[in-house]
């Protein structure tokens, strides 16, 4: 019989000690995640700072529809950028 109930505590004990163990690791699954999110929304919102900024800067200097053509391409290039950079990362996992 006291094999037996030996047996349960270290069960139970074993399971404690796994359970914290996933609280952990979840907890910083969780904030990484949300650094991530962090950084993503700020290079998104530096990489349309810059847009605006080219836009503006060249507004002055060019036609508004060469303006329109050039802000487009560079918004084409930078989204094919952040693609590729996703596609590799993905590829690495």
């Amino acid at each position: 019989m006291k094999m037996l109930t030996d047996a349960i505590i270290d069960f139970f004990d074993l399971a404690e000690a796994e359970g914290r163990l996933l609280k952990k690791k979840v907890v910083e699954t969780l904030v990484v995640a949300l650094l991530v999110s962090m950084a993503a929304a700020m290079l998104l919102t530096g990489l349309g700072l810059i847009l605006t900024s080219l836009y503006h800067a060249l507004a002055n200097v060019l036609p508004p529809s060469v303006v329109f053509l050039l802000m487009a391409i560079l918004s084409i290039l930078m989204a094919g950028g952040i693609l590729w950079v996703a596609i590799k990362l993905n590829r690495r996992q």
